[in-house]
């Protein structure tokens, strides 16, 4: 063992972060532990949450992460979009133009890209923190295509703020389904 007395040397290198605070890889999981993961696994493929890219960074290490991911996609009947744009052209449009491609600032960490019933319904940032200039770029997003919602209720954790920018369109069709 390295580091922690308690962590085995395999647990540093190859786990899981477990709400309990603790690290453990398969071997030192206990039976809950393996049956908690495996049915966040079973509910994110039956719900086809993560798509075809599987966990994205912070779930994919940390399973309370993954709780509130799959709570927060299951609310609004999301689905992990394939996108790789790194841009907003994408929840505009639908698709990614090369060429006319809307950057995203700073602000954008930890970004996740999310569709609902095969469109484009929002893409979600996590930063670390927003400057006052970064959160006037956010607040400025708002207008007839998108909404912007700012809070610290997002799955990534960390001290990170929630920055969704949602399709109006797609905003509206999940208030109509309440």
């Amino acid at each position: 063992m390295t580091g922690s007395s308690t962590t085995p040397d395999c647990c540093q290198h190859d786990g899981l972060f477990y709400p309990d605070g603790g690290k453990r890889c398969f071997r030192h999981s206990s039976p809950e532990d393996r049956a908690l993961v495996a049915d966040l696994d079973a509910r994110a493929a039956a719900g086809r949450t993560l798509g075809e890219r599987g966990w994205p960074y912070g779930p994919n290490i940390d399973v309370q992460s993954r709780m509130e991911m799959l709570s927060w996609a299951e609310q609004y009947g999301l689905r992990r979009a394939e996108t790789r744009c790194q841009n907003l052209h994408w929840l505009r449009k639908g698709r990614c133009g090369v060429q006319r491609c809307d950057p995203l600032g700073r602000w954008a960490d930890h970004v996740t890209r999310w569709s609902r019933n095969g469109r484009p319904a929002v893409l979600v940032a996590q930063p670390y923190g927003l400057s006052n200039d970064q959160f006037a770029q956010v607040a400025a997003l708002n207008d007839e295509e998108l909404q912007v919602a700012v809070d610290g209720t997002g799955w990534y954790g960390h001290g990170t703020t929630f920055v969704q920018v949602w399709r109006v369109d797609a905003w509206n069709a999940i208030l109509a389904d309440a």
